[in-house]
């Protein structure tokens, strides 16, 4: 579904087939956690309104399923709650020196192998990156996480800088199933192609902690898989960043232009 761009918290085109996130507003964040939910609680509904049309007609087992699917929606539903209020309350930490990227990303391939292989390539004598470790590494480990849930089995990161831009380029390339919300929703709260399953926040907090340390987030297609893409400054490069405030921090040149 389109929708449109000009407003907060969409995603601004940078190339042919690429897109860039901004993080979204809190009132913005709360409307989406407000329909999910919504919708949770209309399946609520009708499940347990069958069930009580199949006890009076002794159906004892198909009621028991019916109960079971209302269950699982009301455990999806404090899920959505939980996570959504995680994401609109979120305070990313200022910045506490320059962040050594290969290093944490070395660590965030080991704590994803679990879930597939993390091949981690990074450019020799790698500048440091504006930001705080553990709010880069939870969004370095949202956009592997995205990848492995979507099929993926194999994620090549590759980091460098780009010293004309003052930034670093991280990119995520893998052999999943590639993007499949082909919309400039990708990057919004609740925003999934498979709700039973997945929340559809993993991004939205990727953008949010990105564009806190006045960087960016995006995605291209690719032949085959997806390809995920951060843009930090380089350390000491870049002023008057708002760092968890809700104010939009300002961004380097994205690269894609």
């Amino acid at each position: 579904m389109e929708r449109n761009t000009s407003s907060a918290g969409m995603i601004h085109r940078a190339s042919e087939g690429a897109i860039q996130a901004t993080p979204e507003s809190f009132d913005q964040i709360i409307g989406s956690l407000t329909h999910a939910v919504s919708n949770s609680l209309n399946s609520i509904m009708a499940a347990t309104q069958l069930a009580n049309m199949l006890i009076a007609q002794n159906r004892a087992d198909d009621a028991r399923i019916s109960l079971d699917r209302a269950e699982g929606e009301c455990l999806r539903a404090a899920r959505l709650m939980r996570e959504g209020r995680n994401l609109a309350t979120l305070e990313v930490p200022g910045e506490t020196g320059g962040v050594d990227v290969a290093v944490l990303l070395a660590t965030c391939a080991e704590a994803c192998t679990d879930l597939g292989n993390v091949h981690v390539e990074s450019e020799a004598d790698l500048p440091l990156v504006h930001g705080q470790a553990d709010a880069l590494k939870r969004l370095f480990v949202e956009i592997l996480d995205n990848a492995f849930q979507f099929g993926g089995r194999e994620v090549t990161v590759t980091a460098r800088a780009d010293r004309g831009a003052g930034t670093v380029l991280i990119e995520f390339t893998d052999d999943g199933s590639g993007v499949r919300v082909q919309s400039p929703a990708i990057f919004e709260s609740f925003t999934t192609s498979e709700p039973a399953e997945h929340s559809g926040l993993g991004l939205a907090f990727a953008a949010k902690i990105a564009a806190a340390y006045g960087g960016a987030v995006g995605c291209e297609g690719v032949q085959q898989g997806a390809r995920f893409w951060v843009r930090l400054p380089m350390a000491g490069r870049l002023e008057n960043v708002s760092a968890g405030d809700g104010q939009r921090a300002r961004r380097p040149h994205d690269g894609h232009e």
